[in-house]
């Protein structure tokens, strides 16, 4: 599955568990850390935990591991590594103190 294909199945997964606010960037010409961004935004704890839960059991069973993820702990902040897709999943109040698409806003949606 080529890199935007998975990006955008990341997002429709993302969108299954009622993620809100679901933006892709496709940061490539910007960045040297990741083709896309997908920032997403849970309800709470729980259900940011329960979508970065359900992203990671999908695409494990297509073989598709993650190289790293963090906050699956605490689910304040979740993001997952997959290499050349970056997922950031996140409460609401935190989403909007960091602001990650005052970084990427530019940068063209998928």
């Amino acid at each position: 599955m080529d890199t935007k294909t998975l990006a955008l199945k990341i997002k429709n997964l993302l969108d299954d568990k009622k993620g809100e606010d679901i933006i892709c960037y496709n940061i490539s010409e910007k960045s040297t850390i990741a083709d896309y961004m997908i920032i997403a935004t849970g309800n709470v704890d729980t259900h940011v935990k329960a979508l970065a839960e359900y992203v990671m059991v999908e695409l494990k069973k297509e073989d598709i591991q993650p190289l790293y993820h963090e906050g699956t702990g605490n689910g304040i902040w979740v993001c997952i590594d997959y290499g050349d897709i970056m997922v950031h999943i996140m409460r609401k109040n935190e989403r909007e103190f960091y602001n990650l698409e005052s970084i990427w806003g530019g940068c063209p949606k998928i």
